[in-house]
């Protein structure tokens, strides 16, 4: 899957909970027998983490006064 492009908190929460639930149907699918799709239901929920905690973070720096994470450089 291509690198995420949503920067604001909310845009990442909410690819954090699609991950989620996309890791908890494929484990339910898992353990009926049936094959599920891409990556594993612990890659799914490690992603889904690492988006959760850069929106938290995001929030942090943004209330004292820094630029969030993963900002472009304009310039050069």
């Amino acid at each position: 899957m291509s690198e995420s492009k949503k920067r604001s908190p909310a845009g990442l929460m909410s690819e954090a909970a699609k991950k989620t639930g996309r890791a908890i149907g494929d484990a339910a699918k898992k353990l009926v027998g049936k094959r599920t799709t891409g990556k594993s239901p612990a890659g799914n929920l490690s992603e889904a983490a690492h988006k959760a905690g850069r929106a938290v973070a995001d929030v942090a720096r943004k209330a004292v006064g820094k630029r969030p994470t993963r900002v472009k450089k304009s310039g050069t």
